[in-house]
Formats: structure tokens, sequence, C-alpha cells
């Protein structure tokens, strides 16, 4: 970019030749004056394949940070996923922390059956009530009556009479003074066939507030119901029901919950509103109580810790009650501890630990687990599950053996070793006969265990069982085969499997030996964590290395010769655990590096070259096909034009053109370049004096 400047010289000819307008004033005719010209326009140039340069590097330094950039704004967005993530979670974790009781209307509940109502004593007959009347004796009479709007009912010779506001027992009385008047000698009976309907409003903290068709058996409890529930910022323990605009009571659910005897249940009358508040206190119950939950404060109520505990079901047996922990909010957001000892509570539930409990308390009951120290033994070698396990009084030798599934065939019975470790004292070692332990029954050898004591159960000297390999692949009869150690070669094993299958690829057949491979190479696993950027030349050329030798298990055998040709020096004598692996004949050439489309190519006897090239897409803009190589299989690697014929499973390897470093090259150029002219200018200056 050029930047005029006052007197129309750009900057940037001023930067590159600050004594361009001095010189051209003078005098050309001047030899000195033409060599000095000669000299600016060389830093000149020199100048100028610089700017050249840093122009290129700061026009690739956008991309580069548009790419920096792109980076950034990738981890921010995955950073803003992951709090979002977390966030939910939160929030999925509160929502599982429900308050105990919201379970309750979390299902459907069916109609209400009037035939396993409960009936009260003190229901009122009011408009709407259907009652069967019944008389017996001198006469035989039913009549099926409804209470109409005004509360009066109509009976045949008896007349109208008024009902409403009466109990069933009291109408009885009422209605058998009315037929005594034309009757005698007769009995009358009464029953309520189907309750008067009623409307009721739900409103306040409810899933579906609104008015409510219900019966006069209906209950508060089955108003709330009708209603989906409270919300989960409703009051379960604080409902409330208003008559005729006036407060009549309010009930707690927990009570109908959790008690065990029957609970007076508000019945319903039209009109009625159940009004459900917000609540207003919880207390979180956690650790040893047989309820673990959030539950709500009555607000009508100073409910202590006694009570919370009953909420919470009692504690359970594995309790610590000498330490109660009850965590509060204090009113500048901090939390304070108060520990309490539940037995002085357990005397005098008035005694001042049984403290009242304020809205978003914590009560945290301990396990007396968690107060001692876990004490363990361990046991080591030819048992079935050796390992660490827990210290009980009284255990012995023999207990910890069978604990750990009993020996093993290899167990050595003659001497068996046990630690007793003191961590203020020198370790001691104490030798057991398990012979005589288990087949003598010597009580003597069976110790008695102390806390970290260890146990050493050894292997018979130079047990085995019987070496094994396994052939895996293209062979008639693959899977495990025995042989002798030291003896069994591996043609032997190859013709007791069978031979090959026509679909085995022999040549790249693999003998895998298992204590050939390297142990774990904790710098190599760092390594391979990192990026290229964060490694020094020197971790990049050992995980290069590390990589290169991923099949250093693997014995060098020519199958082929072996067994087709029968080249007994490609032979090797097996080993415990190794592993003969036959591959699969593929159908395809392969065809990799710098072509539009790598991959597999369907085999096609007698084509060349360029028609798996063809078939690959060609050649990319970057590749050097006069390099290609071609890596038989075999596993001979040829120059193409030494390929006479392809096979199944050949790969074909097309490189690509060596990166050139073009800035390097100009410099190197000009070094030299600078080079010659100073050698120059020395000769020419010798010659000239």
């Amino acid at each position: 970019m050029q930047i005029p400047s006052s007197n129309g010289v750009s900057v940037r000819k001023k930067m590159f030749c600050p004594e361009l307008s001095i010189v051209c004033k003078r005098s050309k005719d001047n030899d000195m004056n033409r060599i000095i010209l000669k000299r600016i326009r060389l830093t000149s140039f020199i100048y100028l394949i610089l700017w050249l340069a840093s122009t290129a590097v700061l026009s690739a330094a956008p991309q580069t940070n548009k790419q920096k950039t792109g980076f950034s704004k990738a981890v921010l967005s995955e950073e803003k996923a992951t709090d979002e993530l977390l966030e939910n979670l939160e929030k999925l974790e509160v929502q599982h922390q429900q308050v105990f009781g919201y379970d309750l209307f979390q299902r459907e509940f069916p109609h209400t059956n009037f035939a396993n109502a409960f009936f009260p004593d003190q229901y009122l007959l009011g408009p709407g009530d259907r009652i069967g009347i019944y008389l017996s004796g001198k006469i035989q009479q039913d009549f099926n009556v409804i209470v109409n709007v005004e509360g009066k009912i109509h009976i045949p010779t008896v007349g109208v009479l008024h009902v409403k506001d009466r109990t069933l027992q009291d109408f009885k009385n009422y209605l058998r003074g009315q037929l005594s008047r034309f009757y005698d000698n007769f009995r009358v009976d009464v029953m309520l066939i189907e309750p008067k309907p009623i409307q009721v409003a739900v409103v306040g903290e409810v899933n579906q507030p609104g008015k409510y068709l219900l019966t006069a058996l209906n209950t508060v409890i089955d108003a709330v119901t009708n209603a989906g529930g409270p919300t989960q910022q409703g009051s379960l323990r604080n409902i409330e029901l208003y008559r005729e605009g006036r407060f009549i009571e309010s009930i707690d659910l927990y009570d109908f919950l959790m008690r065990p005897e029957p609970v007076d249940s508000l019945f319903l009358s039209s009109n009625d509103r159940v009004f459900v508040p917000l609540s207003k206190a919880k207390v979180m119950v956690e650790g040893e109580v047989r309820r673990p939950m959030l539950f709500e404060l009555n607000p009508n109520k100073q409910e202590r810790v006694t009570d919370i505990i009953q909420l919470a079901g009692g504690f359970t047996d594995y309790a610590f009650l000498s330490r109660i922990e009850v965590s509060r909010m204090k009113d500048n957001g901090n939390r304070a501890i108060i520990y309490l000892d539940y037995h002085d509570i357990l005397e005098n539930t008035d005694h001042a630990s049984n403290v009242v409990m304020q809205n978003d308390d914590r009560i945290t009951i301990y396990s007396k687990l968690d107060q001692v120290h876990k004490r363990v033994v361990y046991i080591h070698g030819q048992v079935n599950k050796p390992g660490e396990y827990e210290l009980e009084d009284n255990l012995r030798l023999s207990d910890l053996i069978l604990k750990a599934g009993s020996l093993t065939r290899s167990a050595y019975l003659l001497e068996a070793e046990v630690a007793k470790v003191d961590p203020k004292q020198i370790t001691t070692y104490i030798k057991v006969n398990l012979h005589e332990l288990f087949d003598e029954h010597d009580v003597s050898q069976d110790i008695l265990l102390e806390e970290d004591d260890r146990v050493f159960i050894r292997q018979i000297p130079e047990w085995q069982v019987g070496p094994i390999v396994e052939i895996r692949g293209e062979m008639m009869f693959p899977g495990i085969y025995s042989i002798t150690k030291d003896s069994t070669k591996l043609s032997e094993i190859l013709k007791k499997a069978g031979g090959f299958t026509d679909e085995a690829l022999i040549r790249e057949a693999k003998l895998i030996r298992q204590s050939a491979k390297i142990t774990i190479d904790k710098e190599y696993e760092r390594l391979q964590q990192m990026s290229r950027d964060e490694m020094t030349e020197t971790e990049y050329q050992y995980l290069v290395m590390k990589e290169n030798t991923s099949d250093i298990g693997q014995i060098v055998v020519d199958f082929y010769k072996l067994m087709i040709e029968r080249d007994m020096e490609e032979d090797v004598i097996l080993e415990d655990n190794d592993q003969i692996i036959i591959p699969k004949r593929p159908n395809v050439v392969y065809v990799t590096g710098r072509v539009s489309r790598p991959g597999g190519i369907l085999y096609v006897p007698n084509m060349k070259l360029n028609y798996y090239l063809e078939k690959a897409g060609g050649t990319t803009w970057d590749a050097t096909k006069k390099k290609t190589k071609v890596t038989k299989v075999s596993g001979e690697i040829l120059d193409d034009e030494n390929v006479r014929y392809f096979e199944p499973g050949d790969i074909i390897w097309v490189p690509r053109k060596p990166d050139r470093d073009w800035w390097a090259v100009f410099r190197q150029t000009m070094a030299v370049a600078a080079q010659v002219a100073t050698v120059y200018l020395v000769v020419e200056r010798a010659i000239n004096d």
C-alpha cells in the first residue's frame, strides 16, 4: 500500500530509495556518480525483493489469523456448548431432587367408584342427592327420589318434605315421624344411591387450575388430584379450603401420606374454593436415613430436627448419631455448620440441640462405617482371586484362602509365606506348610491374620502345562495346537492344520511372537497425545521411529518359500503363545499416495500400471509419477518400470513432489551472488591498482 506524501513522492519509494532524490540531481557524467547510482540500484533491488517477501508473509498472515480466529471461534463454541450442557445437567439434577410427595400426582387416578367410597356420618343432604326409601312390614313400598333445587322431595301419601342440610340418620327419624301419621306396624330404611354433584374451583399453584365437577363425597385431596396436583413451586403442606368466602381449614398432605391411621378429610361442598399457595421452605435430608429426600416445611408449625428425621423414615442401622450435621444459609449468602449429638435429643426432645428448621437447611447423617479406617489384608500368587480383602476379627489364613477362591493347581503347598507388616517395626516373615494345614489339618499352621498382613503363595518350580500356538485365517483347520518346547517347527504345525485354503494369501502370512514385543513405552504414549507443533525435533524423530517399529513382534518368515518351494532354511522353531496368521487373498490392487481416489481397484489380469492409475482417478497435480513404487505381495519393493505384471494384493504408491523452500533458495542464491560480486570488485580493484 502506497501512502502519498505532501510532495507527491510515495512513502514506499522513500523507504526503498532514500538517496534517490539527491542522486538524481547530480550530474550523470561523473564516474563516481555512476558507481554510486549502480550501488543504489542494487540496494534498491535487494530492498524490493525483501519487501515482496515480507508482503507475501503479511498477506499469508491474515489467512493464518483467519484460521486461528476460526479455530478460536470453534473452541469458544465448544466451550459454550459445554457450559450449556453443564447448565442443563444442573437443571436436570434439581428436577430429580423432587420434593417428597409430588410423585403422588404423577400418575392418573381412576374416577371415583361410589360403591367403594367412604360415606361420612356427617354427610348433609342437598339438591341433586338421589335417595332410596324402602318401607317394609304391613306396607311394602319403595321410593327413589331426587332432592330438588329447593332441597325438597315428594313422597306419595306423605307429600313434600324438606331435607336440605339433614344427615341421613336425621332424615330417617324425620321420615319415620311423618309416615307414622298414616301407617302403623312398618319399618323404614333410607340409603343414599348417588351423591349430589358439586362444582369446585381449584386455583393457585396447580398444574391445571380451573373449575371441576365433582361429588359431595369428594375431598380436598380429590380436588387437587383432578387439577393435576401442585406444581414444583406449590405447597403440599398448606392447602387452603375456602367456603362462602371464609377460610375453613388448611390441609397437610404429609399427614395423608405418612400416617397409618385414617386422617380426617375435608369433604367438599358446592362452590368451595381450594387454594394451593407457594411453598415457602424446604429442607434436604441426606445420608443414613431411610428416605433421603427434599422435604417441605409446614408453615403453620415449628418443625424441629426430630420432626424432619421422622419424615425421612428414621435412621438406618449405620447412622452415626454422635455428630449430625445441619448446614444453614446465613443472611450474607454463606453457609454455617452446626453439629448435634442426637443422643441428647433422644433423652430430651426439648434439648437445645433439637433446633427449629429453616428454609434451605441441609441435614446430613454420616455413616458409622466412614468413621473407622478400612482394615485390609492381601494375598498374592497362586489363588484364583488374588488381591485385597477386608480384615475381619478372627480371620485366619485358611479363611483368606477360601475368600480368594482357593488354591490353583500350580500352588506350591510345601511353603507359603506370611509377611507381618508393622509400620513402626521391621517386617517379619512366617513360613507356612499348606500341605500340613489342608491335608493333615494342623491348626498350628493356620495363622491368625492381622492388619496389613500379606500372604504369598508361590508356584511349583518349573511348572508348565504345555506350550501352545494359535493358527488363524486361511487354513483348513485353524485353531490352537499343542507344541513341544524347543522342538516343534513351523512347517510341522502348518501340515497339522491341513495346509492353506485356495483363498490364502501365502506371501502375506505372519508369525507373531509375544516374547519379541517391546514392553510399554510411557514416552511413546505421551508423544502420541501431542501435536507435531508441540514436539521438539528429537521427540518427533523418536515418535516416527517407534511407529515404524510397530511390527517388532513379527518373526521374518517367507511362507511361500517354506511351504511351496520347500526351502527349509525358512523353517523356525515355535515358542509358547506364537500366533500364525494367514490372511485372505484380496481380489484388488491397492493404489495409494497422490491419486484422486486412493483405494482398492478390482484386479484385472494382464493390466498395466496406467490402467490402475486411471481407475483411481489419475494422479494429482503434485504427484511424481516417474518415481512410482510397487510393493509386491511378496513384500518386494520395485520401481514401476521393473514390474512385469500385477497380482492381487499389490500396492501402487505414487509419491508427492518434494517441497521446495524458494525463499531459502533465493537467500542462498543472493548470498552466492554477493560473494561473487565481492570477489569481482576485489579483483577489479587489484587490476586497476
